[in-house]
């Protein structure tokens, strides 16, 4: 399998002299789905972000499909293949569904044989978007705008998917829908980083999972090494950051 991302060491945040990301290293790996799991508030969003290129990071270093990316906006990391789905809704409400998938094709605005392939192709993956192609995408329910928001993301073929909280307010059958797509993505090829609060459902298709704890990795590995037993994966996060808060009070 091939490491199409690797990122080293990022230190990061949003205001000067104070960092959420504390020397965090990921991979993002062809045929895998590599799940970042940890509680709210420890930088796993933040993480995403600075890897599409929407937080600059003050220390670290990313590469891309071998090269050294140095202020990569997003505008280029989506050139180069890379796509990021937020957590928070991003459609646009009062435009069709249609109209939003084809927002997505922007960047071959001028090739329209490939826009329409890539607009057909989404329809027949999401038969749901088809049905309702001429509704405003506001009038979806939580679950459809999700979909269509994954169809938009997948138009220019991404070889890299960033995902953050897939499957946040919506009902189990849709989020085991969305699983299943993502799985189904790892499975065709692509590089998937999931961040995820659902850890059994993240766990249930993860290949890799690394855990996050106020801005650093506590353990990572793959999948099996958790044995699918979220009770002990909770406890392990508990048990590290306990230990590491005992570390640090023998220090003072």
């Amino acid at each position: 399998m091939t490491t199409l991302l690797a990122a080293r060491n990022l230190v990061a945040g949003y205001l000067p002299g104070i960092d959420i990301l504390q020397g965090v290293s990921v991979d993002g790996v062809r045929g895998q789905v590599r799940c970042i799991l940890g509680p709210n508030g420890t930088g796993k969003s933040t993480l995403l972000k600075v890897l599409f290129g929407l937080i600059p990071p003050r220390a670290g270093e990313i590469h891309l499909a071998g090269d050294l990316l140095r202020g990569a906006s997003p505008h280029t990391m989506g050139r180069r293949g890379v796509a990021y789905l937020p957590q928070r809704p991003s459609v646009f409400p009062f435009l069709s569904v249609e109209v939003n998938l084809r927002l997505g094709t922007w960047s071959y605005r001028r090739m329209p044989g490939r826009v329409e392939d890539s607009v057909q192709r989404a329809f027949e993956r999401f038969p749901i978007l088809w049905e309702k192609r001429r509704q405003p995408a506001g009038t979806l329910s939580g679950g459809q705008q999700r979909q269509l928001e994954v169809a938009r993301s997948l138009m220019t073929d991404p070889g890299l998917i960033l995902v953050d909280e897939p499957t946040a307010s919506i009902e189990p059958r849709v989020a085991a829908q969305t699983y299943a797509l993502i799985k189904e993505l790892a499975v065709a090829g692509k590089a998937v980083l999931l961040v995820d609060q659902n850890i059994r459902g993240a766990l249930e298709i993860a290949d890799y999972v690394y855990v996050m704890r106020t801005g650093a990795l506590l353990t990572e590995g793959p999948r099996g090494e958790f044995g699918g037993d979220t009770e002990a994966l909770v406890a392990r996060w508990l048990y590290a950051s306990d230990r590491t808060a005992g570390q640090a009070e023998g220090g003072h």
